[in-house]
């Protein structure tokens, strides 16, 4: 289907005058083309942003995931489990070094 950039008509892809308005039409497939070739692009380049954002993502999971792992710790003293910013114990009150 072409378009009319008149009226926005559709019209047969083999049209060269739009029904509606009697407008040339032979210059709407050039702009066609270039539409879809713009649109083309864009989706490649989004598909690929998309991978790249998804690959960073996964990589930013795995550090916290790992992070979070390897900052718990425990008192000396009672072995109460503490947040990685801890400063004391919150059980028994001793100072975390």
């Amino acid at each position: 289907m072409s378009y009319c950039n008149e009226c926005g008509k559709k019209n047969d892809d083999d049209a060269q005058y739009c029904t509606k308005c009697g407008n040339y039409l032979a210059k709407n497939s050039s702009i066609e083309k270039d539409i879809d070739k713009f649109a083309e692009e864009f989706g490649r380049k989004a598909e690929q942003f998309g991978k790249r954002i998804e690959k960073k993502a996964k990589a930013f999971a795995k550090s916290v995931d790992q992070s979070s792992r390897s900052t718990t710790m425990h008192c000396s003293d009672c072995g109460t489990e503490l947040d990685s910013d801890a400063k004391f114990c919150r059980k028994c009150g001793k100072k975390i070094e």
